[in-house]
């Protein structure tokens, strides 16, 4: 897995995410590499030359009742349908795990509802009543306020998880 800054990726590289982006998120097909907003960066593994691992990563700060955290947010996480069940997914959030652990991190962030892949990987479901920046295809509908249930949380620099509203301070994951 390597991870690139947003900015430097190629049309070829922005292709191949909107390709695997779109056969793992079938329910949320659009034309380009992300759904909405760009991440920040991407981590990309590659079999060959043959894309068949994405996640894109956001890098900002959020709050939680009264604690201000770092977080590492992870955005569309996918694996190639024909390289799933393979560990590959394991893998790319063990590395960014090992990538987290040495950087001003708080916390990997994330959106999901696969429970049983999501806590086999040392990330634990939390819930929250939420703020957000509301986006849909590049428009603002200003701020959503709902209790998120989906969130998975897992520690990096040995803060303990605050309770408290979920200011997240920009866009969902």
């Amino acid at each position: 897995m390597q991870i690139y800054n947003e900015i430097d990726l190629n049309h070829a590289q922005h292709d191949a995410i909107e390709q695997l982006r779109n056969r793992c998120f079938p329910e949320h097909v659009v034309p380009r590499s992300y759904y909405k907003q760009r991440p920040h960066m991407r981590a990309l593994t590659y079999e060959g030359d043959r894309l068949v691992g994405h996640m894109g990563l956001d890098y900002r700060v959020i709050r939680v009742g009264e604690h201000t955290l770092n977080v590492l947010g992870v955005i569309d996480l996918c694996i190639d349908p024909s390289v799933q069940r393979q560990g590959l997914g394991s893998q790319m959030l063990a590395q960014l795990k090992d990538y987290a652990s040495i950087r001003p991190v708080d916390f990997i962030i994330l959106i999901s509802d696969l429970y049983e892949f999501y806590t086999a990987n040392g990330f634990r479901n939390v819930a929250h009543m939420s703020s957000w920046l509301r986006i849909n295809e590049h428009q603002n509908f200003g701020v959503g306020v709902d209790l998120i249930d989906d969130l998975y949380v897992q520690p990096i620099s040995g803060k303990p998880w605050p309770k408290g509203h979920f200011d997240w301070l920009g866009y969902l994951f």
